[in-house]
């Protein structure tokens, strides 16, 4: 009778189990449902590069004509130009030494490198002679900045934090260096605090909506600024007077970790994404 009833105990949490599991599973399935519902149908892939393995953790991108762009990663103070013709490297320029690089943008010949705590390299004649000047701004660790971009409109740099704002938990700031002085101004430039209705989403019932941006950049033709996440991968628009347009869902299948945005001379919009392989995306962006 007691082997009788230790079995009849087996069965019943066998059972139970069972059925945990297959609700989870239910659960689980129907959130992923529905999370892949509200991926944008706008945002769309014209080609795709696969980098090599120095590049798995790419993490800033910069258009350089003919056809190649200049790309740094986390951990090597190195800037690499990819042919986008030959699908490879095919030079290498040693700027700093080790340190966890996060986004790159370029001025004629001049490069800027950006590390996460905020300081800024700058490498004049990057590509025959480089000469690398270091400079810092209010920014800090505890800030991870990953954004940045030369907006030649202004002859100014903008960059923006993933982690917290210069004087907010929430809110991101996207601030302005003269390039002049190198100097950043503390008041942002563009305050994006996520209480519009289109990141109602991204709230949660503990916490309020938050975002964080892994790049900037302003459209050439439109001057609308595009601010990209990594964390969960979204492209927001914000439309030139930084006021929020529209919120693009991007499918983590193909952007697992979106962080570096660059437009080539004819408009067309590159996003590279870490991974194994990593990648560079050609996107056609119908709402731009």
């Amino acid at each position: 009778m007691k082997k009788m009833g230790h079995n009849k105990t087996v069965i019943l949490i066998t059972v139970g189990l069972l059925l945990f599991a297959a609700a989870f599973f239910l659960t689980f399935r129907g959130e992923a449902i529905e999370y892949r519902a509200t991926i944008s149908n706008e945002v769309k892939i014209a080609k795709t590069w696969k980098l090599p393995g120095v590049l798995k953790e790419v993490s800033g991108i910069a258009f350089l004509e003919p056809n190649k762009i200049a790309c740094v990663q986390d951990e090597r103070g190195i800037i690499f130009i990819y042919d986008l013709v030959s699908s490879s490297i095919v030079k290498q320029i040693e700027f700093a030494g080790p340190g966890d690089y996060e986004g790159i943008t370029l001025d004629g010949t001049t490069a800027y490198v950006l590390k996460s705590d905020g300081t800024i390299y700058k490498v004049e004649d990057f590509l025959r002679k480089p000469m690398t000047q270091v400079f810092e701004t209010p920014f800090g660790s505890r800030n991870d900045v990953e954004g940045l971009y030369f907006d030649p409109g202004q002859e100014q740099l903008l960059l923006v934090p993933k982690g917290k704002g210069l004087e907010s938990e929430n809110d991101k700031g996207i601030h302005v260096v003269n390039v002049e002085t190198m100097e950043m101004n503390k008041k942002p430039l563009i305050n994006m605090t996520f209480k519009e209705e289109i990141f109602h989403d991204l709230s949660t019932k503990d916490k309020e909506a938050s975002f964080y941006p892994s790049e900037v950049i302003r459209h050439p033709g439109t001057g609308k600024v595009l601010v990209l996440e990594a964390t969960r991968p979204h492209l927001l628009i914000l439309d030139p007077e930084g006021d929020p347009e529209a919120l693009h869902r991007l499918d983590p299948d193909l952007f697992p970790k979106p962080e570096g945005l660059t437009f080539d001379p004819s408009g067309n919009l590159y996003i590279s994404n870490e991974g194994n392989p990593a990648t560079i995306h050609r996107i056609t962006l119908t709402s731009n």
